[in-house]
């Protein structure tokens, strides 16, 4: 049986949560709180404001993007396609986070904008390595980024044939026959 989830991650979780579901705006201490299952006590206590939240969840968001990026580079082989068909799952932990610290970035957290950028530098510069193209790279994370967007929308009137994994695998094998 595994273990329960700490009180400190139980917050972060929280105000993950609420920043994608609804926004920074609706992201107060109340509802992290709420959300957590705890009292405003009991989120003051490990995290004395929202910026502390912030840099938490950042840190977070940084551990993940590592772990995608170790993954993409054991298989340097297979790091495009893993880039894009990852970018399929709008559920993961890193996705949820990214879409956390994306809906900071779009309000007044500079440290946001920062860390997204350097995300995508890092993740190019694994595909540089891999791929060894740059326009190749930026069609690559152009592509991940326009299934992630559609995938996203699933529910939303998205067409279903454009996030359904068979097309995008025929997509993906288009990569490989552009002459560069």
């Amino acid at each position: 049986m595994g273990h329960a989830p700490s009180t400190v991650h139980r917050l972060i979780d929280a105000y993950q949560d609420i920043l994608v579901s609804d926004g920074e705006r609706s992201a107060t201490l109340d509802a992290i709180a709420q959300r957590a299952g705890v009292s405003k006590g009991g989120l003051t206590y490990h995290f004395k404001s929202k910026d502390e939240l912030a840099s938490a969840l950042f840190e977070r968001l940084q551990a993940l993007v590592e772990a995608d990026l170790e993954v993409m580079r054991a298989d340097p082989g297979q790091a495009a396609t893993y880039y894009v068909k990852s970018s399929l799952d709008v559920a993961s932990p890193l996705e949820r986070c990214n879409m956390a610290v994306t809906r900071l970035a779009q309000g007044s957290h500079p440290e946001a904008n920062e860390l997204l950028a350097k995300c995508r530098t890092q993740w190019f510069d694994v595909l540089m390595d891999a791929v060894g193209h740059e326009d190749m790279v930026h069609l690559v994370m152009l592509l991940g980024d326009g299934i992630y967007f559609n995938a996203s929308l699933t529910g939303t009137g998205a067409m279903p044939e454009e996030t359904d994994p068979a097309t995008i695998d025929r997509i993906i094998g288009l990569i490989g026959t552009i002459r560069y």
